[in-house]
């Protein structure tokens, strides 16, 4: 028997006994015996699954991350509070937020969190999600800015991490001569990755902190990177001093309105799929972030005359681009086909696009805000060292080209009792329009509906607007959007969401005006205050070029997508959590034979009390016909790591956390994760490829906290 057969015999023993293995987990939720908390569910977890599916790009989630353990390391004070604050734990909605502060005015400031329990649409698995970010309290305690203080109460935290694929890639194993030919078949670094992130913070005072990120492949301390690191980022950020609410020089993100005009950073609001539509202003932030595609560095300030605010900022750093035409005499760059946001420097033609491209962006935004009404006004001006000239076809004749561009728009919003409405319209410097209108409204504590109008046109040009939509830019779309989210009994949560779209002008592979659909409909149940189960349906449809037609004029074709999934999450104890997962994904073209996938999973996480160690695994089993039907799962990672693979193809995949605590400002963190497929005996393409079946990761990281 050949050594193959083996392993295949062995893989299909392993399916079988998994699957009968998790049917005694499926049966046990019936026992109703809750001995722990209900699980919440984890906000990161869900837009970084929702993120994946829509972007080809890594992700970088830090920030978000962020904002939640400053949120844990300093609470909101539930008697002290603003809606705009409250609006940063993204898992509460209007309503509730609007029945919180009808509470609070009617009875007097809360005794305790007890208190939440009698308040409308907080029920136990909402609350258990807010209380590790908020306290009550009486008066807020200043933190006046001192030198003696900022190392006596000053908060350090540094993070390293060291990460690589442990089998060795083509890309690194190219030999001189064939370099020599070929300079861009293998990559000039080394295959590990590198990544340190320090942070200091004074309450809600003072802030700074700087990173750093080598991805594999590319060169540390020499060649094209003589100061070690690919991409640095810092920043020093001074808050609430006067009418002085943040002042920031380094990086930084900002968002206004819903995101249409300026939306830099990330944003739940802007993905199909999420019920939670109306975005609250994100305003200036700083930012720590390793996303090279798109950031802004410079300075920022925001002012604040009790219900305005005024924000400025000013960007100008260098960015990657393609460049297609030189300056004959000077050599400087004139022309580039596209800005490259990937970050990637690990072949001599990426190398060769790094930082050519100087991009300027200045701006502002002034907005006035009380507990019922905002008005905002944005406008920013962009302008680059060399003109965006893409090669020119049908699809994108109303795409941006040349140097500079101006965008600006207005944006509000009004909460009457249970009904909000809000909208936003952006211009762009060469005409074009783009506007949303929504509404929020709750006929019942247990019900809330939101409704958006989108419209944004074919010559709306706007490369940092981040609002809802189906394409990768806000433009050439109009649409409509309906969600909901009810709960006829107290264990159980329907939500859903259906969207209409349109796109009237071509699109990237698409040789005609579409349209299409997409629905989704999700159960929770909480069967005790210990177990929950998920269960969705999502279907979406669009119109795609008919393959292999030879007529002048092509022709559209119906695509249909259909996915399932059900979910198990069981805290057995304090110390032990189980999630069982089982997803179904099914792709068909006009009257094509139906391409179908699937995945089976198995995690659990495991802390003893009262000690310093804490494990996570997963088990996963998949089987697609095609990449077309590839299912994205998140796996734990390290702290500010994120982990969703797409899983394709015929195989298993294993992956095991563990975080060790020794000593109270020390915490480590070791991670292993393998995929073995079984339909291959190569894997990826190009430099990336591996001679073999496995494909194995290691990662390791040490925080120090002082």
């Amino acid at each position: 028997m050949s050594v193959s057969m083996k392993i295949n015999g062995w893989i299909n023993r392993i399916t079988r006994r998994s699957i009968i293995l998790m049917f005694p987990f499926a049966l046990t939720i019936l026992s109703k015996q809750a001995v722990a908390q209900t699980i919440p569910s984890d906000f990161i977890e869900q837009m970084a699954e929702k993120l994946s599916e829509t972007t080809t790009r890594e992700v970088d989630f830090s920030d978000q991350a962020d904002e939640f353990d400053q949120l844990r390391v300093h609470p909101i004070n539930l008697n002290n509070t603003t809606f705009d604050e409250l609006h940063q734990l993204s898992f509460l909605n209007d309503v509730q937020l609007n029945n919180l502060f009808l509470y609070i005015q009617s009875y007097g400031s809360l005794y305790s969190k007890n208190e939440l329990f009698a308040i409308d649409g907080f029920d136990s698995a909402t609350i258990q999600k807010t209380l590790p970010f908020i306290f009550i309290g009486s008066t807020p305690q200043k933190h006046p800015v001192k030198i003696k203080d900022l190392l006596k109460y000053g908060r350090s935290e540094l993070v390293t991490r060291y990460k690589q694929v442990l089998q060795k890639q083509k890309g690194y194993l190219m030999n001189d001569s064939t370099l020599k030919a070929n300079p861009n078949s293998g990559y000039v670094g080394s295959q590990q990755a590198y990544f340190f992130r320090y942070k200091y913070s004074f309450y809600d005072r003072l802030s700074f902190g700087f990173s750093g990120e080598k991805d594999p492949g590319e060169e540390f301390f020499k060649g094209s990177q003589r100061l070690g690191m690919d991409f640095y980022s810092g920043y020093v950020n001074l808050m609430h001093t006067g009418i002085l609410k943040t002042a920031i020089i380094g990086n930084f993100r900002a968002g206004f309105g819903q995101g249409l005009v300026l939306g830099s950073g990330l944003s739940t609001a802007s993905i199909p799929g999420v019920t939670c539509l109306r975005r609250t202003s994100a305003g200036i932030k700083p930012s720590l972030s390793t996303n090279e595609g798109t950031y802004l560095r410079g300075a920022a300030t925001t002012l604040q005359f009790r219900h305005i605010e005024i924000s400025a900022f000013y960007s100008d750093h260098k960015i990657d681009g393609n460049p297609t035409m030189n300056d004959t005499i000077t050599g400087e760059i004139l022309e580039v086909s596209s800005m490259n946001g990937t970050g990637y420097h690990r072949l001599p033609k990426e190398i060769q696009t790094k930082n050519i491209l100087r991009e300027r962006i200045w701006g502002g935004n002034m907005n006035f805000r009380n507990n019922y009404f905002s008005i905002g006004f944005t406008a920013f001006h962009s302008h680059w060292s060399a003109a965006l000239e893409p090669r020119s076809y049908p699809y994108n004749s109303f795409s941006f080209k040349g140097t500079e561009n101006m965008n600006l728009g207005s944006d509000f919003q009004v909460g009457l009792r249970t009904i909000y409405l809000f909208g936003e319209f952006g211009r762009s410097m060469s005409g074009g329009i783009a506007w949303l209108l929504g509404g929020q409204f709750s006929p019942n504590p247990r019900m809330i509906f939101t409704l958006l109008f989108r419209n944004y046109q074919r010559n709306y040009q706007d490369l940092l607007g981040n609002a809802y939509g189906q394409n990768s830019l806000n433009a050439n779309e109009t649409g409509f959007t309906v969600t909901f989210t009810a709960r006829p009994f107290s264990c159980i949560t329907v939500s859903g969401y259906a969207d209409l779209f349109k796109f009237p002008w071509l699109k990237y592979q698409v040789d005609s005006p579409t349209q299409g659909s997409q629905y989704q409909v999700q159960g929770d149940y909480n069967v005790s205050r210990n177990v929950v189960m998920h269960l969705r349906l999502r279907i979406k449809t669009r119109q795609v070029n008919t393959s292999g037609s030879l007529e002048p004029v092509t022709r559209m074709t119906a695509s249909r997508s259909l996915g399932l999934r059900y979910q198990l999450d069981w805290n057995v104890s304090h110390s032990l959590m189980l999630k069982n997962r089982v997803d179904f994904l099914e792709n068909q073209v006009a009257a094509a034979n139906k391409q179908q996938g699937y995945l089976v999973s198995q995690g659990f996480s495991f802390k003893p009390p009262a000690k310093p160690l804490s494990v996570s695994a997963m088990y996963a089993l998949f089987d697609t016909d095609s990449y077309y039907e590839r299912i994205y799962a998140y796996e734990s990672d390290v702290l500010y790591g994120y982990s969703v693979p797409a899983f394709y193809g015929k195989g298993v995949r294993f992956s095991l956390l563990a975080e060790w605590t020794p000593l109270r400002w020390l915490s480590l963190w070791l991670k292993f994760a393998q995929t073995f497929y079984t339909d291959r005996n190569v894997i990826g393409t190009g430099p990336e490829e591996i001679d073999g079946n496995r494909k194995s990761d290691l990662t390791v990281q040490v925080r120090f906290r002082f």
